[in-house]
């Protein structure tokens, strides 16, 4: 079956398009985050070594930081709260390490600068506590930062471009061949 140079051209266009538009997102999706991760401490809850950060009476602490707590996969975390509030925008779970589980908490918006905030959860129904302090600089957001927040539409941009180069080389060598 032989295609129209018009289905042809529109196939290619949109397999272009797709392709530069997934490559890019997925590359900076997955490589780069607007939030920056925590040094860690280990504390213990039940004779359970639990995995915290920011670490407990931590100074200095990043305004894009995330909250990280890493225990047992078996090990039930809830009742997180974070006083002053900081909202809680998302929460991922991921394994780090055969029987680990790490939970990432992301704040739905930057931290205050030079303050002291007390995190509290429930670990297998254990009351735990900690509290850190943030930096008492502006925050001052590096490359990964727009690269995460402007994904959708740095992926969207190179497609487009992507796409018209191909569409316009492929029109211009159909019209030199014609002529």
């Amino acid at each position: 079956m032989k295609l129209s140079k018009q289905l042809y051209m529109t196939l290619l266009l949109a397999v272009v398009f797709s392709a530069s538009f997934l490559t890019v997102f997925l590359a900076i999706f997955l490589t780069q985050s607007a939030y920056s991760h925590p040094v860690h401490y280990i504390s213990t809850v039940d004779s359970m070594a639990i995995t915290l950060g920011p670490p407990p009476n931590s100074t200095n602490i990043p305004l894009d930081t995330t909250i990280i707590i890493d225990t047992v996969n078996t090990a039930d975390v809830s009742d997180l709260h974070i006083t002053p509030e900081a909202p809680i925008a998302r929460v991922t779970s991921e394994n780090s390490g055969p029987l680990t589980s790490l939970r990432t908490f992301y704040t739905a918006q930057q931290l205050k600068t030079a303050t002291t905030y007390d995190v509290s959860a429930t670990i297998m129904d254990t009351p735990v506590s900690w509290s850190f302090t943030t930096t008492s600089e502006p925050f001052k957001p590096g490359i990964s930062f727009y690269l995460a927040a402007n994904v959708l539409w740095i992926a969207l941009a190179v497609a487009l471009s992507a796409t018209s180069i191909v569409g316009f080389v492929t029109w211009y060598k159909r019209n030199e061949a014609t002529t």
